[in-house]
């Protein structure tokens, strides 16, 4: 955030010759880019979730945030009563992916974590990286992953 608002106060974009048409182009038409970018990523990242290994998870899920993040900086842009409404149900999928991303990388981090607060021998830590629950965390990303990218995208 910091580095964006130098760049914005900087205005060196401005003057940078490479890409001319950047200040010209209606917001709408750079946040739709924008989301375009991150989208790819998500609906990519996540085709194959429950086969997929933590790491491919874990960009998973930084894409997502990205996703949102960008949505919810660019979300004055979108203010018809349809628009908003679009974008608040494809918010609430977002936050749903993230919970359930956050959740499978929690179990993956959760032993190494423990370890390296020797906090591995406590009574009830082993329940806290416990494969039992993978299987149904697996599933339950893979349907929150598809409804934000089956969705009628809000910013098209």
């Amino acid at each position: 955030m910091i580095e964006a608002t130098e760049w914005v106060s900087i205005r060196d974009w401005r003057t940078d010759q490479s890409d001319e048409t950047l200040a010209d182009q209606p917001a709408r038409d750079f946040a739709s880019g924008v989301f375009d970018k991150f989208w790819k990523k998500v609906a990519k990242g996540g085709k194959n979730l429950v086969d997929a290994d933590d790491e491919t998870r874990h960009k998973l899920r930084i894409a997502a945030k990205k996703l949102r993040y960008a949505a919810e900086f660019f979300e004055p842009l979108y203010n018809s009563k349809a628009e908003a409404k679009r974008h608040r149900r494809f918010m609430k999928m977002m936050e749903i992916l993230q919970d359930q991303l956050g959740s499978l990388n929690d179990l993956a981090t959760a032993h190494d974590m423990l370890a390296a607060l020797e906090l591995s021998d406590v009574a009830g830590a082993k329940d806290l990286y416990s494969t039992e629950d993978k299987s149904k965390l697996l599933k339950d990303a893979a349907k929150a992953h598809d409804a934000p990218v089956d969705a009628r995208r809000f910013w098209r």
